[in-house]
């Protein structure tokens, strides 16, 4: 089986990048009153039960395998990320925003201090990147730093010196031990380790927690996406890129940060004004990211079909066709089309609405449009499994607006964009275009991003002059921007690596060319069902 390339790894690690930038907004929207070991506790025990539930079959073997040498190195990856995650929720109540990523930025910096202190090679490319990022951080923070913040860049730098040696460790393990397994591990740990000292300081523990709808989509989005999606992902890149080179990418958190800073509206976010010397840091990140990863050479593109010799002696090469995912697990044991196709639209309709209803409470427009990461669903359900992930999008959308009361008759327009956008997706990909997709190469990325460009355009010329016909009040030019917005910014920063990592690294394949539902598939043994 194939792993991801480094173009694919890049592409990845850019990924985790933009999920940890997410972090510091939504960590802003948690009352300041919430114990951050009870924010840390929770956001891991949903990753945790998340994968577990997932990957059950997976997680046991490799204990079966390992042992306590796993157990071991999972408690200590626990223990460091809880640890730094709860400095880290302490330090930005300092800063804004975008000060917090340049803060968070500073691993960047630290790390390659603690690998020339473990006498490993850190190469000239990496000492100037690392010159970039601090000149950066330096010129972003000083103008605005202030005495009274003193204490909070003391807790940063505790935290990014644990964080890198989070990392150091992650990529040693992640060359080793399977890597679904090490983040259901992490994770359970993490919040294994912050829920003793939650419960000493606060003995009601969850009881105590002041819920609100707001706070619970908070922890939902960060169990869902900063925690488990990028963990996983995480760990997968990490087998192709060294230490270093995933800390240079991190870095670039302080781009997307500021954006999200000076871009979402302030129901949401602070927004934070865009000065000179913050723009002129977040470029000099950039070129410091630049320097370590620009394709000099084929080393950005370079094409390895099979895994290094660590990772082909994973369990999960040595057990994969006993360990079927489970949702192929469930279809494979139904015999007829119809009800195969039903169960499938079951399954898709019910995770779309898992990750869609918690988003609700960060409304843009109220009743009419909000922030939606569950559009990175549409070219996967589209392209994947075809008509039924097709309709479970476009009902689950219906569905959304009835449970968060935001039904209209705008509605009858999303039921039908939302449809023909995956759709548009399914038919170019699987039965239009006669070469297997993939996203091993630039060129396909590239194709595949312009595709989602003209399905975003697509939906929102449906949807937006059934919204301005029928509601006059709404504004017609934003209301169309934040269609655009959620239908590409998700799709590209999260679908592309989630296709990565469920086709190369999981053994995912699309529905095959020329069946207009997919029969079901083992995704390990390569084999259609022949029930």
């Amino acid at each position: 089986m194939r792993c991801m390339n480094n173009m694919q790894a890049n592409i990845c690690l850019l990924a985790v990048t933009l999920c940890w930038s997410c972090e510091i907004v939504l960590l802003a929207l948690v009352p300041k009153e919430v114990n951050p070991f009870a924010t840390n506790c929770t956001t891991s025990l949903i990753a945790a039960l998340l994968l577990g539930a997932c990957f059950y079959r997976r997680i046991v073997a490799t204990f079966k395998r390992d042992g306590f040498v796993l157990a071991r190195r999972i408690a200590l990856l626990g223990v460091l990320y809880a640890t730094y995650n709860v400095l880290i929720e302490e330090g930005i109540d300092y800063f804004d925003v975008s000060a917090s990523a340049f803060t968070l930025s500073m691993t960047a910096v630290v790390l390659p201090v603690l690998l020339f202190v473990l006498r490993r090679g850190v190469d000239t490319r990496t000492w100037v990147s690392v010159i970039y990022v601090t000149a950066g951080i330096a010129i972003a923070m000083y103008p605005s730093f202030e005495h009274a913040q003193a204490p909070g860049i003391v807790i940063m730098i505790v935290s990014c010196i644990l964080r890198a040696v989070f990392i150091v460790k992650l990529n040693d393990y992640a060359q080793e031990h399977e890597a679904v397994t090490l983040a259901a591990g992490l994770t359970f740990c993490s919040a294994a380790a912050t829920f003793i000292p939650w419960c000493v300081m606060e003995p009601l523990t969850f009881m105590a927690m002041p819920w609100t709808a707001e706070l619970i989509a908070v922890y939902v989005i960060l169990g869902y996406f900063v925690v488990a999606f990028a963990t996983v992902i995480n760990i997968f890149a990490q087998r192709r890129a060294t230490a270093v080179h995933s800390t240079i990418i991190y870095s670039t958190e302080i781009v997307f940060a500021t954006i999200w800073a000076t871009c979402l509206p302030s129901r949401i976010v602070d927004r934070v004004e865009l000065t000179p010397a913050i723009v002129i840091g977040c470029m000099l990140v950039i070129v410091g990211s630049l320097v370590k990863i620009a394709p000099f050479g084929k080393g950005w593109e370079e094409l390895v079909e099979e895994p290094s010799a660590a990772v082909s002696e994973s369990i999960w090469h040595v057990h994969a066709k006993r360990m079927p995912d489970l949702v192929s697990a469930l279809l494979l044991r139904i015999r007829f089309t119809f009800a195969r196709n039903a169960t499938l639209f079951v399954i898709l309709l019910v995770v779309y609405l898992v990750i869609s209803l918690p988003f609700k409470a960060l409304a843009i427009i109220p009743g009419f449009t909000d922030v939606r990461p569950v559009c990175m669903l549409m070219p996967v359900y589209g392209i994947f499994f075809g008509l039924p992930g097709c309709f479970a999008f476009a009902v689950g959308n219906v569905i959304s607006d009835i449970a968060s009361d935001s039904l209209r008759w705008s509605s009858i327009a999303g039921f039908i964009g939302n449809f023909v956008y995956p759709y548009l997706m399914y038919l170019y990909w699987t039965q239009i275009r006669k070469k297997q997709f993939n996203l091993r190469s630039r060129r396909a990325v590239a194709l595949f991003i312009v595709s989602i460009l003209v399905c975003a355009c697509v939906e929102t010329l449906i949807i937006t002059p059934a919204v301005a016909l029928m509601y006059p009040e709404v504004d017609a030019v934003v209301f169309a921007l934040s269609c655009v917005g959620n239908l590409t910014i998700f799709p590209i920063g999260f679908a592309i690596p989630f296709i990565i990592l469920i086709q190369d690294e999981l053994g995912f394949v699309p529905i095959t060319r020329g069946s207009l539902y997919p029969e079901p598939y083992d995704y390990h043994t390569k084999e259609r069902s022949t029930a």
